[in-house]
C-alpha cells in the first residue's frame, strides 16, 4: 500500500519543479566575443577580413574604413584576428606605436630574405662562371690537341 502512494506522491512534488523549468525566463543575450565576430565577417573563410569584409553592414561605411585601415597594422590589406583584436583597451599612440615597430619589423624579415638569395645568386653566378671557364680551358686543349695531332700526319 505504501508503494501505491509513494508514485503518486513523487509525480505531484515534481509538476511544480517541472512547471518552473518550463516557463524559467530566457538567458540574457550575451555580446559576442571579438573571434566570434570576426567569425561572422570572414565570409570567405580565409582567417583574413578584406576591407570589403570588414566594412559590410556597418552603419557608417567610411568610418569603418577609416577603422579597417587604423587595424591593419602591417598595411597588407586584410586583418589577421590578432589583428582585429589587438586594440581592445588601447589609445592611440599605443596603438599607433606597435604599427611602427610591427612595421619595422616586417621591414627586417622582408630584407633578410632577400640578402640570403644575393648571396645564393652570387654564389650560383660565381660557380657557372668557373665551370665555363673550365669548360672554355678544355676545348682549347683539345682544340690545340687536335691540331697538333692534324699536323702530325
Amino acid at each position: 500500500m505504501k508503494s501505491r502512494m509513494l508514485l503518486p506522491l513523487a509525480i505531484a512534488c515534481a509538476l511544480p519543479l517541472l512547471a518552473a523549468n518550463t516557463y524559467a525566463e530566457a538567458p540574457a543575450k550575451h555580446k559576442p566575443s571579438p573571434q566570434d565576430v570576426f567569425k561572422m565577417k570572414d565570409k570567405d573563410m580565409d582567417g583574413f577580413l578584406s576591407q570589403e569584409e570588414f566594412v559590410a553592414d556597418a552603419k557608417d561605411p567610411a568610418k569603418a574604413a577609416s577603422a579597417f585601415l587604423k587595424k591593419d597594422i602591417n598595411g597588407d590589406g586584410k586583418l589577421s584576428l590578432a589583428e582585429f583584436i589587438a586594440d581592445e583597451g588601447k589609445d592611440e599612440a599605443q596603438l599607433e606605436a606597435e604599427r611602427e615597430a610591427k612595421a619595422r619589423a616586417d621591414a627586417q624579415v622582408r630584407a633578410q630574405p632577400r640578402i640570403i638569395i644575393d648571396e645564393r645568386t652570387r654564389a650560383e653566378l660565381k660557380a657557372r662562371a668557373e665551370q665555363k671557364a673550365k669548360a672554355e680551358q678544355k676545348a682549347k686543349a683539345d682544340a690545340k690537341a687536335k691540331a697538333e695531332k692534324w699536323n702530325k700526319k
